[in-house]
């Protein structure tokens, strides 16, 4: 049994320093939640928008959030949002059906080695399903720095509309200075027209590049006075000897 707890201790204890986030609702998150992702800290959820064609409300317990930390440096850790019993999942209704939601949170850096630098958005799972008008899926996300200044603006877009032939556009990315933290807003839309047709979206996911911070100025100039420091004090060992 001592073994066995061991064991399991170490594993949790690999777990936390690998910054792995196990999967969580959005509603635990609104709520007060967050989510860690390596030196990234996801936190500050909120709704900010709900619009739907037939009045319902979304159950954001069908949303569920998880770690993604396989992107090294660059495309970075991130984020996987699986959507669940075809929450997201819109049937014509012969004028025009839709879905409109938009959150946001906070990314925050925890060591300070490190900073965001760019990020990516990508539809990773959708579907139209008996085309014959106008259906789709479209995610609009954009990035703020800690001022409230706009860094970025990525959108992402599965649809068919029959003047053009249909959009396959599912991932882009925004490119921005190094920043120890930035606000993102993110709002999906997903519509369909005719009766017998249905849009979904099951899943989307993102992530946050990071570069090593360069050290400030001020930084810079401690480091030298201490360096000339120690380069005096071998100087006058050097001269008792």
């Amino acid at each position: 049994m001592n073994k066995f707890l061991t064991t399991l201790g170490a594993v949790a204890l690999v777990l936390a320093a690998a910054g792995v986030a196990q999967a969580i609702s959005l509603t635990d998150l609104i709520n007060g939640g967050s989510i860690q992702v390596n030196d990234k800290l996801f936190d500050d959820w909120q709704v900010l928008f709900e619009d739907t064609s037939d009045f319902h409300a979304v159950n954001t317990d069908n949303i569920e959030v998880s770690g993604l930390v396989d992107g090294g440096l660059d495309p970075g850790p991130g984020l996987q949002f699986d959507i669940l019993n075809n929450e997201f999942f819109v049937p014509g209704d012969g004028i025009y059906a839709y879905i409109d939601f938009q959150f946001g949170f906070h990314v925050s850096v925890l060591d300070p080695a490190y900073k965001i630098k760019d990020n990516s958005l990508s539809i990773g799972s959708a579907g139209l399903y008996n085309i014959t008008d106008d259906l789709g899926i479209f995610i609009l996300e954009d990035i703020f720095d800690a001022a409230g200044n706009l860094l970025g603006t990525e959108d992402v877009e599965f649809s068919q509309l029959v003047d053009v032939g249909g959009v396959t556009d599912i991932s882009d990315s925004a490119t921005f200075d190094p920043q120890s933290e930035v606000w993102v807003t993110k709002n999906i839309l997903v519509w369909a027209t005719d009766v017998n047709e249905t849009a979904g979206l099951e899943g989307f996911s993102q992530r946050f590049s990071q570069v090593a911070a360069v050290p400030e100025p001020s930084t810079w100039l401690l480091m030298g006075l201490g360096l000339v420091g120690l380069m005096g004090a071998g100087r006058k060992m050097a001269a008792r000897a």
